[in-house]
């Protein structure tokens, strides 16, 4: 028997591999539009265990993990923490893994007395949602949508190619981009921030000094981050102590010109706050994805300043996760490095014992 512990705050762990549950019992048929000749990549969690004796255990909280942990062969999590003391009554463990390159909730040191490996997959899911963010961005500072008002109305047959001044292009080299979060979107992020010779900033509630060079990031105050950004991405998990977070303070904080995005959770942010300062023109725009209530009410004034291009805001429907088989890679990052164990073939995304 060969025993697998999940616990996941989320199910992306599982999803992948249980498409049936989320999209109804043609699943395969909807996933062939992103790509006809993959339906094979797609397996179903049984079919990917076909032959083995597997009991998977998927826990609720931390005592069921301690429940099951003893004589567990695999452990895997995502976005929990957890402790030392409880990892090292593995005693059986062969292999634990993070579903996100963001491991900090393996306690690498209980990973090493054990003498097993630490894996942290990569989640397509979150880079795509990176990759949305700087579509957002780009957006804003090239103005893409007052482009594409001013050829619809031809307004170079009067006024001559080039944009007017009056639309204000910004060149991203000029600005400075913050992070309030440095998870595993926001390192990408910081990734694109380089190569366009931007300036960054973060905050977290936990620094990573090693990754700051690594990213050419600067750590800051979380008020000095509101108030010396551009662009000012938010990139936090949704959880008590971050509820709200980003509040009227916050947003009076930010520069004039500044662009708020977010892509994360709508309950981090005071939507009726942010939304009289975009109203009243105290900050520069808004890149928006999620929102406090959704879907999005059809009467809610964000829709009036999206459709207002004066307002400089930009919304989509909680979009930016997707992408082909954004789910299904997801969990496969796992689950194939489950079977690499069983095969005793080499592991992906093996966490660098200099992390120790």
């Amino acid at each position: 028997m060969i025993k697998i512990v999940n616990w996941d705050s989320v199910g992306n762990i599982m999803w992948g591999v249980r498409m049936e549950k989320h999209m109804g019992p043609d699943w395969r048929s909807k996933l062939l539009p992103d790509d006809p000749a993959a339906i094979a990549h797609a397996p179903t969690f049984e079919e990917l265990f076909a032959g083995y004796d597997v009991e998977l255990v998927e826990c609720s909280s931390l005592a069921d993990v301690e429940a099951h942990i003893a004589d567990a062969d695999f452990l895997n999590i995502h976005k929990v923490i957890v402790p030392d003391e409880v990892l090292l009554k593995g005693k059986r463990l062969r292999l634990v893994q993070h579903l996100g390159q963001d491991y900090r909730g393996i306690p690498l040191a209980a990973v090493e007395a054990l003498g097993i490996p630490a894996t942290a997959t990569p989640l397509i899911n979150y880079i795509t949602v990176a990759e949305h963010n700087w579509a957002l961005i780009m957006n804003h500072v090239k103005r893409m949508p007052q482009h594409r008002a001013y050829m619809e109305r031809r307004g170079y047959v009067n006024e001559g190619w080039g944009a007017p001044p009056s639309l204000k292009i910004g060149i991203l080299a000029d600005l400075t981009l913050g992070l309030c979060g440095f998870g595993e979107i926001a390192r990408p992020m910081a990734r694109y921030a380089q190569a366009f010779g931007m300036k960054a900033l973060y905050w977290d509630r936990q620094r990573f000094p090693k990754l700051e060079a690594q990213y050419g990031i600067e750590y800051c105050a979380f008020d000095e981050l509101f108030s010396r950004s551009d662009i000012l991405s938010v990139q936090l998990p949704l959880f008590p102590e971050t509820h709200g977070i980003v509040g009227a303070r916050e947003i009076g904080l930010m520069k004039p010109n500044a662009l708020f995005v977010s892509t994360a959770r709508g309950k981090l942010m005071d939507q009726q706050a942010l939304t009289a300062a975009l109203r009243e023109h105290r900050i520069g725009g808004a890149g928006l994805d999620v929102f406090f209530e959704e879907p999005l009410p059809v009467d809610d004034p964000i829709h009036a300043l999206h459709e207002d291009l004066s307002y400089n805001v930009t919304i989509t429907p909680h979009s930016a996760w997707q992408g082909p088989w954004t789910w299904v890679r997801d969990s496969l990052g796992i689950w194939n490095n489950v079977l690499h164990t069983l095969r005793g073939e080499p592991l992906e995304y093996r966490v660098d014992e200099g992390a120790w």
